[in-house]
């Protein structure tokens, strides 16, 4: 009993607040658990995650259930459940690890020719490491800690969500097809094609 009550003293001291941290995007897309993500593992990771928004299984992702799932994506960052994020949790949410987050200063963003893959791939051999993660969702974070007060409101976050949602719906009609999402995370030559095209609209950066 004592042994039993001294583990949970131990957890306690270690892990205060009782924080659980879910599986992260990277550890998830890491299939063969090697440490790096290669671009056919995050292909499948993007159609999972694409599938995952489309919450009325339709295979169309509207405006509103990209919101949706934004919302669940701030949340499950928060685990301490007060209201905020730090770029350690966030950093954790994305890649598994905090290592080196709070170095990040120069902020990452996004643009309607940019694609999260290919910026994350910083040195260029098609794999992405964890550093290489946490470097990008580090940048994301001082890009939309719009006051830099270190901490990334809900308010923030869903702010600046409505304006992705914008930028990734490129040809404007309130929905971002599987063609277009694939734009935003992989790239226009990484895209998947259905015989539509995804259009020309010129948006701003954020």
């Amino acid at each position: 009993m004592k042994k039993i009550l001294w583990l949970v003293i131990t957890v306690f001291l270690i892990n205060p607040v009782g924080l659980v941290f879910a599986e992260s995007f990277h550890d998830k897309a890491d299939t063969d658990k090697n440490g790096v993500v290669t671009g056919d593992e995050m292909k499948k990771a993007v159609d999972e995650r694409y599938k995952n928004e489309d919450a009325n299984k339709d295979g169309k992702l509207t405006v509103d259930e990209y919101q949706a799932a934004r919302q669940k994506n701030f949340d499950d960052a928060d685990v301490n459940r007060d209201g905020s994020v730090t770029v350690e949790e966030w950093a954790i949410y994305w890649c598994g690890t905090d290592r080196g987050a709070g170095k990040v200063k120069k902020p990452v963003k996004m643009g309607k020719k940019k694609s999260r893959s290919k910026i994350m791939d910083a040195n260029r051999d098609g794999k992405l490491g964890k550093d290489e993660c946490v470097l990008f969702w580090s940048g994301r974070f001082v890009d939309l800690d719009g006051n830099k007060d270190g901490k990334l409101s809900r308010e923030e976050y869903m702010d600046r969500m409505k304006e992705m949602a914008k930028m990734m719906d490129i040809n404007g009609d309130g929905v971002i097809t599987v063609e277009e999402y694939y734009v935003s995370w992989l790239g226009k030559d990484n895209a998947k094609t259905s015989g539509k095209s995804v259009g020309k609209q010129k948006k701003p950066e954020i």
